[in-house]
């Protein structure tokens, strides 16, 4: 099932846990701003919207909590296979040996935290930005932020193992 690879610990850094925290602040401030502006929401609210940032679907004011909701699933999920889940049992784009395990292990816990970042920021960003369209208090097209995000988030994991490939030649 896994490569056999070193049993060694290694534990999330001060740098780490300081990104998880952050992403925790995010959670729950994405739930502060829907709770603050939830009873003053119409009852139809946009639910979903096209690359150039219309709205193009349409539903409950229930519906807004779904992205609060999804943010501390996804983040809790992600914070445990980050912190609780064995690095060993992860991929590597390399041999992994005693010697270079604890480099790799700290950078994967490393990247899973500034993914769990990007995704808890990407879910606030949208909740606000629905509020904000939904109260006609703002109507800028966002989607640029977003794809920012989702960029990174994506480039990220490949960047790590660039590094992780660079640091592990003789």
């Amino acid at each position: 099932m896994f490569k056999q690879q070193p049993k060694i610990h290694v534990e999330p850094d001060a740098t780490d846990k300081r990104l998880i925290a952050t992403g925790w602040v995010l959670v729950a401030l994405n739930f502060i701003v829907v709770l603050s502006f939830f009873f003053t929401l119409p009852e139809t609210i946009p639910t979903h919207f096209n690359l150039i940032g219309e709205a193009d679907a349409y539903g409950s004011k229930n519906d807004i909590w779904a992205m609060p909701i999804f943010n501390l699933i996804m983040y809790f999920g992600m914070t445990m296979i980050a912190t609780k889940m064995k690095p060993w049992n992860y991929n590597y784009p390399v041999k992994v040996t005693a010697e270079n395990a604890p480099m790799l292990y700290a950078r994967s816990i490393r990247m899973l935290a500034w993914i769990n970042l990007g995704i808890a920021s990407i879910f606030l960003i949208i909740s606000t930005h629905t509020i904000l369209l939904a109260k006609d208090i703002a109507r800028i097209n966002i989607g640029w932020l977003i794809l920012f995000l989702v960029t990174a988030i994506t480039i990220g994991p490949f960047v790590y193992m660039f590094k992780i490939s660079k640091s592990s030649k003789p």
